[in-house]
Order: C-alpha cells, then structure tokens, then sequence
C-alpha cells in the first residue's frame, strides 16, 4: 500500500498531471505514469501498467533508479541531473515516497522536464564564446606584435615588460635585457631602398627569434633599427652568452652592407640585469633603470667602433 489512496485514484492522479512523471516500486515497475511520460517513452499507458522500468529504458537509467533507491534508504538526498533519453536532454529530479510516514521508502517519483533546447542553447553559447576567445587573443596577439618582424611590439613590450619584472621581484630571481641596436642602419636604407631595409630588419627579427628559444624569454622591436630583449631569471653572464649568439646569427645572414666598415650588416648590443629587484622597488623605476643602463652600454658599444657587446658599469 503506497498511502490511503488507492491505486487507481494515484493513476488518476498521475494521468491528469501537465508533467512526464511516473511513480516506481522498489523493483523498479511502474505504479503510475503521466499522459507524458508515456510520450516520453513513445509508447501508450495501457503498454506501461505494471510493466518495468528495464523494458523501456537503458540499463544505465534503470541503475539509476535502483541506485536513487539505495540513497533514500541511507537517509541521502539525490540531486537533480541530466540524462540523455532518445536523443533528447531531460532534467530528472527524484523523490522518496515513504509508507505512511515511516522512514521505509516504498516508491520514488521521477519527473522529467526536456532540456534539449537549453542544451542546445548552452552548446551554441558555448562555441560562441569559444569563438569570441579565440577572435579575443588574436586581437591582442595583432595588436601586441611588430607586423615585420613578429616581435613584440613597443605595446606589448610595455606589457610584458612590467610583468616580468613584478615576477622577478616575488620569486626573487635576476633579470636581464639586451638593447640591440643594427650598425649604420640609416645609411643602409639610404643605399639599397626602404624595401630591403625593411627585409634586413625583418631578417635581424628573425635572428633574434632563432636565439631566445627559452620558453619567457621575449624578443621586440623597440623601435627603428632598435630590437629588445628581456631575459627572465638570467644573470649578467647568461645576457652576455645570449647576445654573442644574436651577433652570429646577424652576422651568418652575410647580408651585405656597402658603408659598413665590416662589409655587411651587423649589431652593436649594451646589456644590463639586476640580481635581486627589491621588494619595495617600483616595476616603473625598475624598468626605467634597466633601459637607462642598456642604453649607456648601447652607446658604450658603438663608441668602441661598433659590432660589440658592452655590459653597463653599474650592475648592481
């Protein structure tokens, strides 16, 4: 006996229900449907009169019946959740039917309320903002990158920049950059035309980008004929090894350069780092000092004839 009504007067109440809902037992057969669950199940009323659940659904539906079962018995709540029925979402949401009022579960209700459209809805919103992502990082990507060279650009070098210093401050790690400047560049252009200066620029970039393989280290173009590098937790003499093979890599291209007095284009680089950023340091103060340093090595380096390498005096 499931309560003081009777059967049929809990089938009648089932069938004029506006929802798919049925009533189980314990061995899982129908006690009473809805006009709509049965269309759920594409089948008749008289078809589901004390048939079982197994003759209709998967086993896997069918486990979850006997499973919400076990639940209740423990004293447990069942969430509601999806399935997927005939290639349709449905929201199921499961209660106890107690005989009266005594903690022993004799049936559970299951309703069923078709999700297909919100699912649907999700999966469409879902791609959509895939999309949009993705159109999201290849706008910053664009905007951040040097279209000649593929480097970063003054843009993103003013982003990534601060970011790899405040790193270097937390984990309290060295940092250092390369300021690379391409020899008698102006006179260059001048001779061969601004298409094959914009080639050798294009040239050097890829160079540098063939250098800095270090999965952090950055390469831009800070402007001109003037390139960029930021080499995170790098020491002076790490900076040092990388810009020598930055000056190869100009100097394998062969590209020729009529007004340089080395016969073809090369690269003169200052460097500078700091061992340890202070905690209370500024990220702009710190990144002004690093560039400021770089810059009088730069000019130490084409004072000393060019296609070198000078490291600043105040390396702290």
């Amino acid at each position: 006996m499931l309560s003081k009504l009777s059967l049929e007067e809990i089938q009648r109440i089932f069938l004029s229900l506006p929802v798919a809902i049925c009533l189980l037992d314990r061995e899982t057969r129908y006690v009473a449907v809805s006009q709509k669950y049965a269309s759920v199940l594409d089948t008749s009323l008289d078809k589901l009169k004390g048939m079982s659940m197994a003759d209709f659904c998967p086993p896997d539906l069918v486990a979850n019946a006997r499973r919400d079962f076990r639940a209740f018995d423990s004293g447990e709540q069942v969430a509601d959740h999806d399935v997927t029925f005939r290639g349709n979402a449905y929201l199921v949401s499961v209660n106890p039917v107690y005989h009266d009022g005594v903690d022993s579960v004799i049936a559970i209700s299951v309703a069923l309320t078709d999700i297909s459209r919100l699912k649907k809805l999700e999966v469409a919103l879902s791609k959509s903002n895939n999309h949009l992502l993705t159109a999201y990082k290849q706008i910053k990507a664009f905007a951040e990158t040097d279209a000649l060279t593929g480097l970063l650009n003054r843009h993103g070098l003013e982003t990534i920049f601060p970011k790899e210093i405040a790193r270097a401050r937390r984990e309290q790690q060295p940092i250092a950059i390369a300021l690379v400047d391409v020899d008698w560049f102006k006179s260059y252009n001048d001779s061969n035309g601004h298409i094959a200066g914009d080639a050798a620029l294009k040239a050097v970039g890829t160079a540098i980008r063939s250098t800095i393989r270090r999965p952090g280290d950055w390469g831009a173009r800070y402007g001109g004929e003037e390139f960029l590098i930021i080499l995170p937790n790098t020491s002076i003499g790490g900076a040092q090894h990388v810009a020598m093979n930055v000056s190869r890599a100009v100097h394998d291209l062969e590209i020729v350069h009529n007004r340089s007095v080395f016969g073809q284009l090369t690269v003169s680089i200052g460097i500078s780092g700091i061992e340890t950023v202070p905690r209370d340091a500024a990220t702009e103060e710190v990144y002004e000092l690093l560039l400021h340093r770089a810059d009088k090595a730069l000019y130490a380096a084409k004072a000393a004839g060019r296609n070198t390498i000078k490291v600043s005096n105040s390396i702290e």
